[in-house]
């Protein structure tokens, strides 16, 4: 549709996912549901808001998404609510809440709200899928989750591809790490961002983080963490390493890689892709011992991961994969006439139940006119329905792209099988 001034423009941070995009992101899912359902895990659908209290208390107080990202607003009953920012806190909670036995593998497809700059495939309101494995403390969960996510995104022909890890410790051996850090960067303070100054007091760990330069350069020369790891997070990080080598899985080692949550422990992962440019992560997650005796359960062991679909599309389908012009139809029905047309609505009915994808074009008009309209539809076929042709129940099939035509029967119609499936989505190209 063109012409005229639009009057209202969508929200900055937000975007219309079109129909080619929303078809893609139908088959992502689809291919999500295959995988992670062979594998046991069942999908789960939280609440789009929850208390922000809970994102306060798992994600961390000191995190960017608490301090800089979510969307917080009160309620009518004064209550302070946050709109998700992530998935985690929330399938954790619900598992609690609703005293689902564990262990349990869950998954999910769900929107996320995250008050941040605009980037390339990361947006204010985003779709993510994610996937925890809960009760499992074994670093063979670790192995098999990351074996899913490789092999997932291996085969949605994600371009660019690597993997990095790390361990950050427990919560035995992670204070001494820390307290070192600490040291470190007080002899530092100077150099540091003044959100870098409140991060080393509240988490220093969430310095990792930052991506201001002088930042950087001061922590190339942060401590090593590994000569803290006590003999269990080493044993469980090399176990992991094992089990990545034994699957052929390539990955490279980030000590200072820590992720941007504060629940995680031992195992941390990044799947990035060249395509992505500077903030080039496509899928993060780990291990959270942790989480679920911070909402006050009891102690359970859970790892996880989630993607934003946007980048995985971004990185697997190009950028055109954001872009449409219209979609083909397989076959378009042209009545011709009062009679015809009340005929063709009982046709196209009748062929659609048959498994052919169908429409009509029924707004008024000689054959010609009707033609154009096809044309411009991008109609790849046309089913001219007349009162002759209803008389001796034989159509004119025509090929818009030849401008062959021939007469056939209901029942040869549907012997096509050319003309079953969806519509084909096109940019206008074809």
């Amino acid at each position: 549709m063109q012409g005229g001034d639009v009057r209202y423009e969508r929200v900055k941070g937000t975007r219309d996912v079109l129909p080619r995009e929303a078809l893609a992101r139908r088959e992502l899912e689809q291919l999500v549901y295959n995988r992670f359902s062979r594998a046991g895990f069942l999908p789960i659908l939280p609440p789009t808001f929850e208390r922000a209290e809970l994102y306060q208390h798992s994600t961390g107080e000191a995190s960017d998404i608490v301090i800089k990202e979510m969307y917080r607003f009160a309620d009518m009953g004064g209550r302070d609510l946050a709109l998700r920012p992530e998935g985690t806190p929330s399938v954790m909670r619900a598992i609690l809440e609703n005293h689902l036995k564990i262990p349990i593998r869950l998954w999910y497809s769900m929107t996320m709200f995250r008050q941040d700059k605009p980037q390339k495939g990361r947006y204010r309101e985003h779709t993510q899928i994610g996937a925890e494995i809960v009760g499992e403390a074994e670093p063979e969960a670790d192995v098999e989750l990351i074996k899913l996510g490789y092999d997932l995104f291996t085969e949605m022909g994600i371009k660019g591809m690597y993997l990095e890890l790390n361990t950050i410790g427990c919560r035995e051996c992670r204070p001494g790490y820390t307290e070192k850090l600490t040291q470190f960067l007080t002899e530092h303070q100077k150099e540091l961002c003044e959100d870098c100054k409140v991060r080393m007091q509240r988490n220093p760990l969430r310095v990792f983080d930052c991506k201001v330069a002088s930042c950087q350069e001061v922590l190339k020369s942060t401590p090593s963490q590994r000569a803290y790891l006590c003999q269990g997070c080493k044993e469980h990080f090399d176990a992991v390493k094992k089990g990545l080598g034994r699957f052929s899985i390539p990955f490279g080692e980030n000590e200072r890689m820590v992720r941007g949550l504060d629940y995680y422990s031992r195992t941390v992962i990044e799947f990035k892709s060249t395509l992505l440019g500077a903030q080039d992560t496509l899928c993060g997650g780990g291990r959270y011992d942790y989480l679920a005796e911070e909402l006050g359960g009891p102690p359970t062991p859970a790892t996880g991961f989630a993607f934003g679909i946007e980048r995985a599309l971004l990185t697997s389908r190009g950028e055109d994969i954001f872009e449409f012009s219209g979609a083909s139809i397989p076959l378009l029905v042209l009545p011709l006439g009062d009679k015809a047309a009340a005929y063709a609505l009982e046709l196209i009915f009748k062929l659609r139940q048959a498994g052919i994808s169908v429409q009509a074009e029924f707004r008024s008009g000689g054959l010609s006119r009707k033609l154009k309209r096809a044309d411009a539809r991008n109609a790849e076929r046309v089913l001219i329905v007349g009162e002759d042709e209803i008389a001796k129940a034989r159509f004119i099939l025509r090929d818009m792209h030849t401008g062959e035509q021939k007469e056939m029967t209901f029942e040869e119609l549907l012997s096509l099988h050319e003309l079953k499936g969806p519509s084909l989505l096109t940019n206008g190209e074809d």
